[in-house]
């Protein structure tokens, strides 16, 4: 879900000016629940910014991590060669 929210608000900030609204709906809501301490106004432009920057970050981190577990299934695992008897 959230990765499909900052790939929407990514791609939206392409064709216009703005954030979409339902994206960064999402985000802040998010935010609000894992950091219930770390006040952040959505009307806010720099807090905006912080929390669309904190969820692109993690999305980053999120596909990096599944992209190893996919090359780890793949990955041929070093045996080494018999040796040739004569």
């Amino acid at each position: 879900m959230m990765t499909d929210a900052v790939l929407t608000d990514l791609n939206y900030q392409k064709n216009f000016p703005a954030h979409h609204a339902e994206s960064l709906s999402i985000m802040f809501a998010e935010w609000h629940i894992l950091f219930p301490k770390q006040k952040q106004d959505m009307q806010c432009t720099s807090c905006r910014a912080a929390v669309c920057k904190f969820w692109g970050m993690m999305v980053d981190v999120w596909i990096e991590l599944e992209q190893d577990k996919i090359k780890s299934k793949f990955k041929k695992k070093n045996v080494p060669k018999k040796n040739k008897t004569k």
